[in-house]
């Protein structure tokens, strides 16, 4: 795994080494966001792009007219009672017949 360090300046200003802004694709204006885990850990990531750049990326179908709240209530609902029904018929594969006695 790669391990970079840098020194924090005076007023609080990181510079982070170019091998990483380059591997990262961070360039001048990019924003950065930092998390801190619950254990201390801090990370990072740069925001570097916009959905704007996944335009063209995946086939789409174009509805026209445009599905209907009512349709996609429909929809919903549909998936629910087929999720339901699969539950039902697993739980009951999986559940013994009959189970004997201790004596038998």
């Amino acid at each position: 795994m790669p391990h970079y360090r840098t020194t924090v300046e005076a007023n609080g200003i990181i510079t982070l080494p170019a091998q990483l802004r380059k591997s990262l694709k961070i360039s001048e204006g990019c924003q950065v966001e930092f998390y801190v885990s619950l254990e201390g850990d801090v990370f990072f990531h740069a925001i570097t792009g916009k959905a704007k750049g996944w335009r063209g990326m995946y086939e789409t179908e174009v509805r026209s007219p445009p599905i209907s709240i009512r349709e996609m209530d429909q929809a919903v609902g549909d998936a629910l009672v087929e999720d339901d029904r699969r539950i039902r018929r697993q739980a009951s594969q999986r559940r013994p017949r009959h189970r004997r006695t201790a004596a038998e």
